[in-house]
């Protein structure tokens, strides 16, 4: 198969794929996605199979904005809609699957997992299709997710039919996805949302492992290489140096120096937001020549919260 590299003004011809049953790439502000009409189960099918994605893993349904997202589910709880309209980015809710979702869109679940991105090309492709998209994230499984369009061309080409040569992503990780329930709000998957944020509106408790959430079941965010996280503290650095001695090693810092490693250092940022940016790019740039990948690890506090799982879950929970 060709896949198609379309400009950002090519919209239109993108939408046509969608609307015969094709897959498409796109941009959204926390990663690429792979979008399908979310209505049109040969075409999920083919999105499960181009990124060999487990069957048992749900989709997240995008949909264009808010008004349309409470027009085709009318019967969406109060407290959910207060909860999108307070936070309008990076948010996935889970909600009651209405019956024109199919169900393998949701792993064969009675819930399904929507949002409306904040990324105003990704409403505008959405438009254009003019049906919600169905859309993981459009990487091969398991693999860091793309925040550049040459990282889906690294894992894609060949394989759907079409891609968006877009900038970079804003937010740089997958949406925090929660359940709402009347007394508080359930965190199913951390994500680009911090929690402090949500404990703002109601009470929120991290649940791990759901199933109703896609990227909590299976292996995610792995480098084709090892990768292993340094406890954050105060002896970090010293650790650090001593386990990558002899060894072919990349370090992905943001607290340290590149100097104090005799090795190959990659700067992450200095702030959590430029560091969630930077992640994934970081990994997939090091991978390309390291033996070993170690990123100096984050504080155990809120604000670094999904750096923390997203960096344990990449290094398969091998902590130094």
């Amino acid at each position: 198969m060709e896949t198609k590299l379309l400009n950002p003004t090519e919209i239109k011809v993108a939408a046509e794929i969608i609307k015969r049953g094709g897959v498409v790439a796109f941009p959204t502000e926390t990663v690429y996605g792979l979008g399908a009409d979310a209505t049109n189960v040969g075409a999920i099918e083919k999105v499960f199979d181009v990124k060999g994605r487990p069957a048992q893993n749900p989709l997240i349904v995008h949909f264009e904005s808010l008004d349309d997202l409470f027009a085709r589910i009318p019967e969406m709880n109060d407290n959910t809609k207060k909860v999108l309209l307070k936070v309008k980015e990076a948010l996935t809710v889970v909600i009651p699957r209405p019956e024109w979702i199919p169900a393998v869109v949701s792993a064969g679940l009675n819930t399904v997992a929507v949002r409306v991105p904040a990324c105003e090309f990704a409403r505008s492709f959405i438009k254009a299709c003019g049906v919600p998209l169905a859309a993981p994230s459009a990487n091969v499984s398991g693999r860091p997710s793309p925040t550049r369009w040459q990282h889906v061309h690294s894992d894609l080409k060949g394989k759907i039919d079409a891609m968006f040569k877009c900038n970079p992503t804003r937010i740089g990780v997958e949406s925090t996805v929660i359940k709402v329930l009347p007394d508080k709000i359930q965190v199913l998957r951390l994500g680009g949302i911090c929690t402090l944020q949500l404990e703002k509106i109601m009470p929120v408790e991290i649940v791990g492992g759901a199933k109703e959430s896609p990227g909590t079941q299976f292996k995610h965010y792995a480098p084709t290489c090892k990768m292993v996280v340094a406890k954050h503290g105060s002896d970090m650095t010293t650790r650090i140096q001593q386990y990558i001695k002899d060894k072919r090693a990349t370090v992905l810092h943001w607290q340290s120096s590149s100097t104090d490693y005799g090795s190959k250092t990659i700067f992450l940022g200095k702030t959590p937001a430029a560091i969630t940016r930077n992640l994934y790019a970081a990994i997939r740039r090091a991978e390309k020549s390291s033996d070993i990948i170690v990123c100096e690890g984050f504080p155990e506090t809120a604000k670094y919260e999904t750096l923390n799982e997203r960096v344990v879950r990449a290094a398969e929970g091998v902590i130094i």
